[in-house]
């Protein structure tokens, strides 16, 4: 009879082979390849167009943007906003009573931008399409509305006896604008246009399976450019003339601002057809 030794060699090798049939038997299934994406042509839509509220460094903005699909996963589309511009160097402070005061301001400036550019998706093979992703770039013109700040009322003796006939001599603090400020809608009748360049990179993500209804959050950085520059602070350096305050002088406290960039934080809503 055989030992007990021989017997448990003759179950291991006998459990050994049948592992190693099982394994040959076995096959390990295919990797399913990622679902297709799909884009606003598989459903006939080609055109759409979004209600747009922004949040930037120089306040809320509102706009539009209009998109025209030129390929599966690449748009075109133009673009318009109503905005204020702020020097970088500008300080609110807000009294007692809630009332607004900058030191300095010169003048409120509002821009209109007209951007034309072209975006395209992201990821569309690893991302699902209830989460299209997509890197956009733009530029175009900025038609810029400049108008002052405060109300000249002109400064003489009278006002500020011991400042003899220099402006320059009047006591720290004191300036032309604190006499009376404009409100946003006044001062209108002494403002002048200035047209510029501005720009904007960003990234875009569109929510929902659907894509008649679009709900989309925008993060970019946006740029303007004068080559005159506009000047947003007082620029300090005063010309007199028997006592009255009679120009300014850009260039003497303030320098006048070239460039406003700041970065963009887009809510989009709206549809396509």
């Amino acid at each position: 009879m055989p030992t007990r030794l021989t017997l448990t060699f003759v179950l291991i090798l006998f459990l050994g082979m049948l592992t190693h049939v099982w394994s040959q038997d076995y096959i390990e299934p295919d990797i399913l390849p990622p679902d297709t994406p799909v884009s606003p042509i598989d459903f006939g839509l080609k055109n759409g167009a979004t209600f747009n509220l922004m949040v930037t460094n120089n306040g809320f903005a509102i706009g539009g943007q209009y998109r025209r699909v030129i390929s599966p996963m690449t748009e075109a589309l133009i673009e318009i906003q109503i905005s204020a511009l702020k020097d970088t160097r500008e300080q609110a402070f807000f009294s007692i009573w809630g009332q607004q005061i900058i030191p300095n301001k010169y003048n409120r400036v509002l821009t209109f931008p007209i951007m034309g550019g072209v975006r395209h998706r992201l990821f569309s093979n690893y991302i699902n399409d209830n989460f299209r992703v997509y890197l956009q770039a733009s530029a175009g013109p900025a038609f810029t509305f400049v108008y002052p700040y405060f109300n000249d009322i002109l400064f003489s003796p009278q006002l500020f006896p011991s400042a003899g006939e220099n402006a320059d001599n009047l006591p720290l603090g004191v300036r032309i604008n604190d006499i009376q400020i404009n409100d946003v809608f006044q001062g209108w009748g002494d403002g002048e246009w200035i047209i510029g360049g501005t720009g904007k990179s960003s990234v875009t993500i569109d929510f929902g399976n659907s894509f008649k209804a679009l709900t989309s959050v925008e993060f970019g950085v946006q740029f303007f450019y004068y080559p005159d520059g506009i000047q947003v602070l007082e620029p300090n350096r005063l010309v007199v003339n028997q006592g009255v305050i009679t120009d300014r002088i850009i260039g003497g406290g303030f320098s006048a601002e070239r460039w406003f960039i700041t970065p963009t934080i887009t809510l989009m809503f709206g549809g396509m057809w």
